[in-house]
């Protein structure tokens, strides 16, 4: 009888604590769920520059589309974009109007060339990221006599 007691006892004995198998297992998805909250905390943070760089070579461009809108067309081949700022790094920006043939020609043209009416003139702006992504804008606009 008291053997059977002695068993009674130990099946309704509570466990207490935990085994190292269930703590690596917690373990395990604790460092998954971190692994995923810091991948995500630093793609927003690429993004985020991105989008910055992106949004201050929209308004580069159309700054430049704008400078061009105002000008005669006699000063067309003449023109010089006044830029403050560019975005990322090794910005390269190209101002190109297309001729009768249409055919490009880089800003500021020298020589005599026979510019169509309607102009085209289109600006195209390329540079690199911190992180190293190539990233292109591009704008065109119509300018007449």
């Amino acid at each position: 009888m008291f053997q059977q007691l002695i068993i009674l006892k130990s099946k309704n004995k509570k466990q207490q604590g935990m085994t190292l198998l269930e703590l690596m297992f917690a373990a395990g998805i604790l460092a998954f769920v971190l692994s995923m909250i810091f991948t995500s905390v630093i793609t927003v943070g690429m993004n985020r520059e991105i989008h910055t760089q992106r949004l201050q070579a929209k308004s580069v461009v159309n700054e430049i589309l704008d400078q061009i809108s105002r000008a005669d067309t006699t000063q067309i081949l003449n023109f010089n974009p006044m830029v403050q700022h560019l975005p990322g790094e090794n910005s390269v920006l190209r101002v190109e109007v297309l001729t009768a043939s249409g055919t490009p020609i880089s800003l500021p043209a020298t020589g005599n060339v026979n510019l169509p009416n309607p102009l085209e003139v289109r600006v195209t702006l390329s540079w690199k990221t911190t992180r190293g992504y190539s990233i292109t804008e591009r704008g065109s606009t119509h300018v007449s006599n």
